[in-house]
């Protein structure tokens, strides 16, 4: 046996049914987008605030209007992608994600070229635009590339191990753009902003060739899509009854409630990680890149050992014991650091957290769309989406503007030398006491979220013989799908 070969299986990244090769091309569209997500997010949000001059204010506005489009958009994009049929040659899914890449790379490269001599409303305009186009691509390409990994990985297992490769991928992919933004916004290597501007469209067009790797070497083949795939334009009732099989579900409530609160100031951590090491700590910004990766590092090493650890103990339990270190390593963020090392230290503890839990939660989301199939006959993966963005509108992207909103109240300016000590509490606020509130609103519903181990066995067992011929389907329970359930083969 080969060291590769011993290694593998040492982890159980060898599990019965995908390759270690196949977990890996499964694994990778969503770390390709993830890195376009904290290039757009958080990079190019400080860039337009220090470098190109744009008021945090009018930042807020930008996310205050993307918010609503994607209340508009949203739930739109997913019921069509749900509803797109099965192409003999070009797939499915994996036909969605290969028209919407290069669209999230054009908006990427056109981010880079505002200038810090349009006024403020000029470059309200062309931020929120530029956001608009690639938000656009870049909703059709997570719905559709989610949609793929769950039909792909069907078992709870392989969606672990899926997750643990993705962790590895989406770090490794943005370890370049972290690299870039530290080197470029934090300290004062480089100021001239032409030279930052290419710099971040280089960063952009290797994006852009991830994208191309991963999707080239993906199939989508027909046995994904012989069961539960619903095709065509649904009528108002047959879209009206699927709603409800969801809004039904406690299971949806109760992982909804988490998912909004509990990690949701993660988003945009990255952001505040910038803010707090350039202005709270005063680091250069080789400084802020060991203390971004050097816990990754070990973190993404542990991986393996927390996905067997969830196996063994359950998704749920999991995510409360990972929110643990998670809290604590915010509260001595708060409290505690003064120095870039330290900040390392914290983000040791808050990453650790912060990857147990959402690689708990990976098989768990999941998990519900696998219990709508076996009450309703139907896949609806693009359809949870979009309820879940319906219901989340009124919060959603609210967590920058959050961020914006009090670093402003205390007196940020983005183009002072040296913060005041009023500012750099703001800094401190914003970036370490928010996400405590949050993870803690969060765990209340998840007390109530009714997946135990044996419910996580059940369901995966289902989602198996959903995509594989050659296991019987579980029957489905007694309440059968009504007429125009979309599912000729369900039993």
């Amino acid at each position: 046996m080969s060291a590769l070969a011993a290694w593998r299986r040492h982890y159980r990244l060898d599990a019965p049914g995908l390759t270690f090769r196949e977990k890996v091309l499964i694994a990778m569209p969503l770390p390709a987008a993830m890195m376009s997500s904290v290039l757009i997010h958080n990079v190019y949000v400080k860039f337009y605030t220090d470098v190109i001059g744009l008021e945090p204010q009018y930042v807020g506005w930008v996310y205050l209007a993307f918010n609503i489009w994607n209340v508009l958009n949203d739930p739109v994009f997913g019921v069509v992608i749900d509803r797109m049929s099965y192409r003999t040659g070009k797939g499915k899914f994996l036909r969605v994600m290969r028209v919407t890449a290069p669209f999230m790379v054009l908006g990427l490269v056109a981010m880079a070229w505002a200038q810090p001599t349009w006024s403020q409303a000029t470059l309200f305009v062309v931020f929120l635009a530029q956001l608009f186009l690639f938000d656009v691509a870049a909703t059709f390409f997570t719905i559709s590339a989610t949609s793929y990994g769950y039909v792909a990985a069907p078992t709870r297992e392989q969606r672990l191990d899926v997750d643990v490769v993705r962790s590895w991928l989406s770090n490794g992919f943005s370890f370049l753009a972290t690299v870039v933004a530290t080197q470029l916004l934090v300290g004062d290597l480089v100021t001239e902003h032409t030279t930052m501007a290419l710099l971040l469209m280089g960063v952009a067009l290797v994006n852009g060739a991830i994208y191309a790797v991963a999707l080239a070497n993906l199939k989508d083949p027909p046995e994904l899509y012989a069961r539960g795939n619903a095709e065509g334009r649904p009528t108002w009732p047959e879209l009206r009854r699927d709603v409800l099989s969801i809004l039904r579900m406690r299971a949806f409530w109760t992982w909804f409630g988490y998912g909004l609160l509990a990690q949701a100031p993660m988003g945009v951590y990255f952001t505040a990680f910038l803010y707090f090491m350039d202005h709270v700590v005063r680091s250069q910004g080789f400084e802020a890149t060991i203390a971004d990766t050097a816990p990754m590092i070990l973190v993404l090493a542990a991986l393996p050992f927390v996905a067997n650890a969830v196996k063994r103990i359950g998704g749920k339990r999991s995510i409360f014991l990972g929110s643990v270190p998670y809290v604590a390593g915010f509260a001595a963020l708060f409290w505690l650091a003064t120095a870039w090392w330290h900040v390392g230290l914290c983000y040791l503890l808050i990453m650790f957290g912060r990857y147990t839990m959402s690689t708990a939660g990976a098989p768990l989301e999941a998990a519900l769309i696998d219990e709508n199939e076996m009450l309703t006959g139907t896949r609806k993966t693009g359809l949870f989406a979009s309820v879940r963005a319906l219901l989340s509108a009124p919060v959603a992207g609210a967590q920058l503007a959050i961020f914006m909103a009090i670093i402003g109240a205390f007196g940020y300016d983005g183009t002072a030398p040296e913060q005041s000590a009023g500012a750099v509490l703001g800094i401190r606020v914003a970036t370490a006491l928010v996400p405590i509130a949050f993870c803690l609103l969060g765990l209340v519903p998840l007390v109530f979220f009714p997946y135990g181990r044996e419910k996580e066995r059940e369901l995966s067992e289902f989602s198996l013989a959903r995509r594989t011929e050659a296991v019987q389907p579980t029957p489905a329970p007694s309440a059968a799908p009504g007429p125009g359930a979309g599912d000729p083969a369900a039993p």
